[in-house]
């Protein structure tokens, strides 16, 4: 491509400063945006998830695991258990079977009692055995009878059931004198409450702990990272160990193996454990990491084809001038040739520089609209992604939420010019190209209708075809692209409770389409430019849309090689109707 190395040629460096503008936006983007989402995941798993799992997970203790602690204070209330050791004891049978619906209802692993008077134990299979202060075995007895509270948790061996590791809560029966009758409780297997952590792990998808006051570790889920019996001793998290076992709750962070790892815990003063809830950071931000790339690799295909589609814009548009150029160069040679027709030719060359400059005048227009409009939201992306950058850490959540949004804003509109001067440049390329045909007028209109029928909803605006069964002769694309501008611009100008209205008739041998709104209308000094090149006419909608100043003039060009006219009658406050006409059969072409 000679054009390419031509020094005096606009089209590399313009091509070469869109994609750079376009790729260094992206790259800007799409870096600040994984930065943010990950700082918003990292505070959500902070403030709210691992806090709620905690809490849900102590809710659920709450329920199966707190269930023995309120079923053991049931039997030491129970008046059938204070009279049966008052009366003393006869019918062992009795609390065996009692001792065993308790167990049964209850679905534990284990129920007993040992009486203070004759310090038997009474099993629900029966009596098992006496207790003795010799006994190291029975030391659990006397520490509940002498101590302070109502009632204990401990994990032992269950002689009566096989040396079973079991959990025990062994609470204290008292006289109606207040005086220590006995000692009743029930057990759970310590594999019950591994399988019931393991539950928690599988529901929630975090590491699960029980630990109790001297931090070594009772229970945790299956494939936990902490592998060490006491927390105090633990790669890593021993280094916040003592504030945890200080905390009735709280969120704590450390490093393990180059990992970090993020800690939520709470205080079971029932169980007298703190629950640890464990998430490592990289796995919970591997969903964000596996975005980051798709976006990547969808922003890569967007971009290059939007330089495909500006490439192909310029180097038609350029091609054309070259082409006219060299027609008025074989005019100008004709001239000198042909001297009898020296007048004729003359006045063809007049008509060919006319023109010619107006082509001219149009491709600087042209020029100037796309460096402006496309220089100006990049500038404005370029400056708003740098102040996101620069000062991410200082914004507020809601601030870079704003941006982002100003962002997205920003990248609409780059998006509707381009749409815009791919719809021109096809224009230029298709002259002798128009598939004329007769075209149903009201389903053109109702296919753009729910096209923008979203834009409408969302700005609560009514659509209207008051088009009947009309048609026209004329290109269906052309005549769809006339009537999709006119409906933007109607929906653009339009506020919440307003509605806009397609309709048309036939008047002689055209006709006319007239499309109306009740908006902000236009000034007589607005309407002598909207149809122009000549100087920038778009203007804010009334939702804080941006134009590109194309369409309309687009609108009318289309027109015009359909042998119709545009027109609009407007008045500021009062809203526009523009209309337009086309051939109504193959004799108006």
């Amino acid at each position: 491509m000679r054009w390419w190395n031509n020094p005096h040629s606009v089209r590399a460096p313009l091509i070469l400063t869109i994609g750079f503008v376009l790729m260094a936006g992206f790259l800007i983007t799409n870096f600040l945006n994984y930065q943010i989402s990950r700082n918003s995941l990292r505070e959500a798993l902070i403030n709210n998830e691992l806090p709620l799992t905690s809490n849900n997970i102590y809710s659920e203790i709450q329920q199966d695991l707190l269930q023995p602690v309120f079923v053991a204070s049931l039997m030491a209330n129970d008046i059938f258990v204070k009279d049966w050791l008052i009366g003393g004891e006869k019918d062992v049978d009795k609390i065996a079977r009692y001792l065993d619906e308790i167990r049964t209802k209850y679905g534990l692993f284990t129920s007993f009692l040992v009486s203070e008077k004759t310090r038997n134990y009474y099993h629900f299979k029966g009596l098992t055995q006496s207790i003795s202060e010799d006994d190291q075995n029975d030391t659990w007895f006397f520490r509940v009878k002498d101590g302070a509270l109502e009632y204990e948790l401990n994990v032992d061996l269950n002689e009566a059931q096989n040396n079973t590791t079991t959990i025990f809560i062994n609470h204290k029966i008292f006289d109606y004198d207040d005086n220590f009758l006995a000692a009743v409780g029930v057990g759970l297997k310590l594999d019950t409450v591994a399988e019931i952590v393991g539950y928690y792990e599988k529901d929630y998808g975090r590491h699960v702990y029980f630990v109790d006051d001297a931090g070594k570790i009772l229970i945790r889920s299956e494939g936990a990272t902490i592998e060490e019996d006491n927390i105090y001793s633990a790669d890593g998290v021993s280094v916040v160990a003592k504030d945890i076992m200080a905390a009735d709750s709280g969120f704590f962070e450390y490093e393990k193996a180059g990992e970090a790892m993020l800690l939520n815990t709470r205080f079971i003063p029932q169980l007298g454990w703190h629950v640890i809830v464990e998430q490592e950071e990289a796995l919970a931000l591997s969903a964000i990491k596996d975005g980051l790339l798709t976006n990547s690799l969808i922003g890569l295909a967007v971009i290059v084809l939007t330089l495909i589609i500006v490439f192909y814009a310029i180097n038609a548009f350029h091609s054309r001038l070259e082409m006219m150029l060299i027609e008025a160069k074989m005019a100008r040679r004709q001239q000198e040739v042909q001297s009898s027709e020296l007048a004729a030719l003359a006045e063809q060359e007049a008509v060919l520089n006319e023109q010619l400059k107006y082509e001219v005048g149009i491709k600087n227009k042209f020029f100037s609209i796309i460096a402006h409009d496309l220089r100006s939201p990049f500038t404005s992306l370029l400056g708003m992604t740098q102040m996101m950058s620069q000062m991410a850490d200082k914004m507020s959540k809601e601030k870079l939420v704003d941006y982002a949004r100003d962002v997205n804003e920003t990248g609409n509109r780059v998006f509707d010019l381009l749409q815009n001067l791919l719809d021109w440049s096809r224009l230029q390329m298709m002259e002798n190209t128009l598939e004329k045909q007769s075209v149903d007028l009201r389903q053109v209109t109702r296919e753009n209708l729910d096209v923008l029928d979203p834009i409408a909803e969302e700005k609560g605006i009514l659509l209207i075809n008051e088009v009947e069964n009309i048609e026209a002769f004329c290109d269906r694309n052309m005549v769809s692209t006339v009537l999709r501008n006119l409906l933007a611009n109607a929906l653009k100008f339009s506020a919440k409770g307003d509605s806009v209205s397609v309709s048309a008739q036939r008047i002689a041998d055209m006709i006319e389409v007239k499309v109306s709104d009740h908006g902000v209308g236009m000034s007589e000094e607005q309407v002598k430019k909207i149809f122009t090149l000549d100087e920038k006419t778009s203007t804010i909608g009334t939702g804080g849309e941006h134009g590109t100043g194309l369409g309309l003039p687009l609108c009318k060009d289309l027109l015009s090689r359909n042998k119709g006219r545009i027109w609009v009658d407007s008045t500021p406050d009062n809203g526009s109707d523009f209309y337009f006409s086309l051939p109504a059969e193959r004799g108006g072409d």
